[in-house]
């Protein structure tokens, strides 16, 4: 396509002249300039005044002058400026074109950076410079030779070569950024990753590391997607004689981690995958700043799900590696499966639902108690109300239990009675065999209500809700012989209140008949926010004693409790969690949340308190720690400031507000050794084409050879080119 508003031809020369609003189509280029001339025996375009070249890909080139062969394939230009697709800005003094996939600049400037609006002649945030700058489409790789790095017109580093993907291409292979720290326990380090873009559909990343002290330190992250599923696999392996505060005089050893996943759909029903978590000793983690997860343990699983319109299938295998000091990896279940299937039923004539459930678990262990257990249940729930505002739901329910172990052993299972095993050489009181086969079946009948009653005007609703519930059951059924594996660490809270089961898993059952009752008000106005408040108790008419001591609800009269929720405006929101004793309404456990503020400054804290427990209340986590925790009393700080356009500041501190003892295992643990559990400070800088991080960090938590310390970081992101920084400086055992 051409079209301009003054065209002259000569035949003679073979030259077409068009003057004006010039605008020439060829291959999906588009060249606009006020006067282009043609010259069809050279087959050469010549452009000048406001020259504008547009690509199929979205870039645009401007200059002052440009000069186009074969087909628009070759070209040279003076005075060139560049917007790239993902406006990216190059310039420079020339630039030449060839064979339509490669541009050379001379004299260029790339920068990804906004001009500022008040004074477009200030130099961008950050920008290259160098001496010429290569373009080549058909690698899609912009490459630098003799570059000078500017931030804010000042130069900072230089290189005789870089390169880097071109805008727009999402993997390339290539050096990243480096990073690097200095900690006083593994000395100065240094990395410099390399990303392998082996194919379409995989990559692998290397992390090496050179640590002065610690010895070199290999990480590698491959990553594959298939198509119906996804691997990603991350490992490292170092080889050093570090040990606690820094101690060479052990041999040098090999440590390492592994942690890979993977999930692929089998059919539209099915899915399958993995996990594999495992790590060479407890504090390598921590020590080389890997991440801890969350439950402070490694998982291993493999597993099996199915999701229907009205049923759930799954089968997992776990094996866990815990990262907690004195507690060893022997006694450690290895589960071998557990299988869950779930249905429920279509609505049947009178509104109600059949559910249906089965339960499959194997346990073995290197030392320790052998577990295999069986579980069917179903339940009729159905939910409806009477001709004056009550709402009610009715529960009927029936569970079978069959059991088989061996090698019943207190060693895995600590909340085991002691009377079961021998102490200190002598018999024990009530000796029992250890291997044994053993069933029961629990049916229970429940029943909630509720009354709502609404009061509305015409800027306010107000509600009241008086609930009941009664369940009933035999008061029978648990045994102290049964391993306890998956109904570990209960806490009577308000979301217990008014359902049949509160216990999580299947070893304890909430047996007997109790009833529970509770309130809800409610106040919504339009202006002012809303406001909830829930208060419950519940009562037995038995003991359950295998209820944990301390739960709040070991006795027949539970303690209160309760929740508050505060939202009077966008500014504010407020929940606080208590239990307060049955006796004198003492409290004896309170969690209070409270967020104020608008966007540009949010202030958050949080409040943690738990009466010390007594030698009876001694419980057992999920993991198999036996813990008897002293005073908790935690509160947590929390601030996001937007201080301009581009800055902003976020710390947050936990403060152990008692120096109290826990006892893990039987091994007294302090919390802490400073009243600061956790503290850090960070400035935050990001615009359209860069990022820049710092932050303190201060840990107050003991955990093996690794002791409270500090950790200074520092990060800049450059848009297109990566990020460079780390942990600067890391320090270990300064508050002691």
């Amino acid at each position: 396509m051409f079209q301009a508003d003054e065209v002259q031809y000569d035949d003679q020369l073979g030259l077409t002249i068009a003057k004006g609003h010039v605008e020439i189509s060829q291959g999906g280029e588009v060249l606009l300039a006020d006067q282009v001339s043609y010259n069809q025996r050279t087959d050469t375009i010549t452009a000048s005044g406001h020259v504008s070249l547009l690509s199929p890909t979205g870039e645009i080139v401007f200059s002052d002058f440009i000069e186009l062969r074969d087909s628009m394939n070759n070209a040279f230009a003076q005075n060139v400026r560049m917007l790239l697709a993902d406006r990216s800005r190059l310039a420079a003094n020339t630039a030449r074109r060839i064979a339509g996939n490669r541009t050379e600049l001379r004299r260029g400037i790339y920068s990804p950076c906004d001009l500022c609006r008040d004074n477009p002649s200030a130099p961008p945030a950050w920008q290259l410079k160098a001496r010429e700058i290569s373009d080549d489409k058909e690698y899609k790789l912009l490459e630098f030779r003799d570059v000078v790095m500017e931030i804010d017109g000042w130069p900072v580093f230089y290189a005789p070569y870089m390169s880097q993907p071109e805008p727009g291409v999402k993997r390339a292979s290539g050096f990243l950024m480096p990073s690097f720290g200095n900690s006083n326990t593994n000395g100065f380090h240094f990395g410099l990753p390399y990303f392998w873009a082996i194919d379409v559909d995989k990559d692998l990343t290397l992390g090496p590391r050179f640590y002065s002290r610690a010895g070199p330190l290999l990480a590698a992250e491959y990553r594959q997607r298939f198509g119906n599923g996804v691997l990603d696999a991350l490992g490292s392996l170092n080889y050093s004689n570090v040990g606690a505060n820094g101690d060479t005089s052990i041999d040098h050893q090999f440590r390492g981690h592994v942690n890979a996943s993977g999930v692929w759909d089998l059919d539209p029903t099915y899915r399958t995958g993995f996990q594999v978590q495992r790590v060479s000793d407890q504090t390598y983690l921590l020590r080389f700043g890997l991440g801890v997860p969350l439950l402070n343990a490694m998982i291993s699983r493999a597993y099996l799900e199915g999701f229907q319109p009205n049923a759930m299938t799954d089968v997992n295998g776990y094996m866990f590696q815990p990262l907690t000091p004195g507690l060893g990896d022997s006694t450690q279940p290895i589960v071998m499966p557990v299988a869950n299937r779930y249905w429920v039923s279509e609505p049947d004539s009178w509104g109600g639902r059949w559910r249906l459930n089965a339960n499959l678990l194997n346990i073995v262990r290197e030392v320790g108690t052998q577990t295999r257990r069986l579980s069917l249940g179903s339940m009729y729930d159905k939910t409806f109300r009477d001709g004056i505002g009550g709402q009610y739901r009715f529960t009927a329910s029936l569970r079978g239990d069959a059991y088989s172990v061996n090698d019943l052993s207190n060693k895995s299972n600590p909340e085991l009675p002691s009377s079961f095993f021998s102490q200190t050489g002598m018999p024990p009181l009530s000796p029992i065999s250890y291997n044994f086969l053993t069933g029961r079946a629990f049916p229970q009948l429940g029943m909630t209500w509720s009354y709502p009653l609404v009061h509305r005007s015409d800027d306010i609703t107000a509600t009241i809700e008086p609930m009941t519930g009664v369940f009933a059951g035999p008061a029978g059924g648990n045994q102290r012989r049964i391993p306890n594996e998956d109904s570990l660490g209960f806490e009577f809270r308000d979301s217990d209140l008014f359902r049949p089961d509160r216990l999580a898993g299947y070893d304890v059952l909430d047996t007997g008949q109790r009833v529970d009752y509770g309130l809800k008000l409610g106040v919504y106005h339009k202006d002012t926010g809303n406001y909830r408040v829930l208060v419950g108790q519940s009562y037995r008419a038995q003991v359950n004693p295998f209820l944990p001591p301390g739960s709040g609800a070991e006795t027949r009269l539970s303690d209160v409790v309760g929740r508050v929720v505060m939202s009077p405006s966008s500014y504010l929101d407020l929940v606080y969690r208590f239990r307060l004793s049955k006796s004198d309404l003492s409290n004896k456990a309170s969690e209070v949340g409270i967020n104020a503020g608008p966007q540009s400054l949010r202030v958050g804290a949080n409040f943690l308190l738990l009466a010390p427990q007594q030698q009876s209340e001694l419980v057992t986590n999920p993991i198999g720690q036996s813990i008897l925790f002293g005073k908790r009393e935690q509160i947590t700080f929390s601030t996001v400031a937007k201080l301009t356009r581009y800055w902003s500041l976020t710390g947050s501190e936990t403060l152990n507000l008692s120096n109290s003892t826990n006892f893990i295992n039987g091994i007294p643990t302090p919390q802490s050794n400073n009243t600061s559990l956790y503290a850090t400070v960070a400035g935050i800088y990001q615009d359209e084409c860069m990022a820049f991080i710092a932050s303190v960090t201060q840990s107050g938590i003991r955990s093996g050879d690794v002791t409270p310390g500090i950790s200074v970081m520092f990060s800049i992101v450059f848009k297109n080119l990566g990020e460079i920084g780390g942990t600067v400086l890391s320090t270990q055992g300064s508050l002691l």
